[in-house]
């Protein structure tokens, strides 16, 4: 089977920040679908001022965008946002190529007017944005799933790091990680937690509930959580440990899947 993706890059937000190569593959390995699928990307549309984009022209030719010019016409403002909400427009309108799947990478929120447009007319949207921008509620409510751009690292030198204390890689490994990695997992894992425990207490504890239903739910509560970004890494994992809480027993069904049963939150 063959789903069709649009990728809009709105040059003026995330230029200097985007690695095109991993943007890329991130939008196929997002996918949790267990039955193969060939992905195309049909679109690939750039808009911005390009007078700013030295570093990231190259990456741009080398996977085929299509590069459109938007100069600052009225102070800092430019007309990316309805360049690219056009060009959107348009495919939805034509149908040729048929797009399954839209992926806008901004931080503006023009956008939201948009990918609103592309859901009501049942077409799958996906936001890539910084983790600052992927909570608001006009984001959240516009699309059906939001990947993070990653953060800016600083870099150790290779002799610092060495010497770097490590810690315990997450429940259930036995992998070292540095500290200050481990430090910076604990807000990932208090969210995970955090959701998990919220959708527990909104089901029926008499009924037993499949492990994958309840991380479904967790995903639309907040769609840029991810269980892999945590030192839980599974779902499997934090089950686990919350069932040493007493929370409920973990069973496995006919297929081999997780059950969560005998429900008993403390509220």
């Amino acid at each position: 089977m063959r789903r069709f993706i649009a990728v809009y890059v709105d040059l003026e937000n995330v230029a200097g920040i985007l690695n095109l190569d991993k943007l890329l593959q991130d939008i196929i390995l997002e996918e949790d679908k267990e039955a193969p699928e060939e992905y195309v990307f049909a679109v690939k549309f750039a808009c911005g001022n390009t007078n700013s984009i030295s570093k990231l022209r190259e990456q741009l030719i080398n996977h085929n965008f299509d590069i459109r010019e938007a100069p600052h016409i009225s102070g800092k403002k430019n007309r990316a946002d309805l360049i690219i909400s056009l060009d959107a427009f348009e495919k939805l309108y034509l149908d040729k190529p048929s797009i399954d799947r839209f992926v806008f990478v901004t931080r503006d929120s023009d956008f939201s007017v948009i990918m609103d447009i592309l859901r009501k007319y049942g077409k799958e949207v996906w936001l890539i944005t910084q983790a600052s921008d992927a909570q608001r509620p006009i984001f959240t409510s516009c699309t059906d799933n939001i990947i993070l751009l990653p953060q800016p690292r600083q870099l150790i030198p290779q002799k610092e790091r060495k010497d770097k204390p490590f810690e315990e890689e997450g429940p259930g490994t036995g992998a070292k990680r540095p500290q200050k990695e481990e430090e910076a997992d604990k807000p990932k894992n208090r969210k995970a937690e955090e959701l998990f425990k919220r959708v527990l207490i909104s089901l029926d504890p008499s009924e037993e509930h499949l492990l994958t239903a309840i991380a479904n739910k967790m995903r639309q509560l907040d769609k840029s959580f991810k269980i892999k970004n945590t030192s839980y890494k599974k779902m499997t994992t934090l089950a686990k440990e919350f069932e040493k809480k007493g929370w409920f027993r973990t069973i496995k069904n006919k297929e081999g899947h997780l059950i969560i049963t005998d429900l008993d939150v403390p509220r």
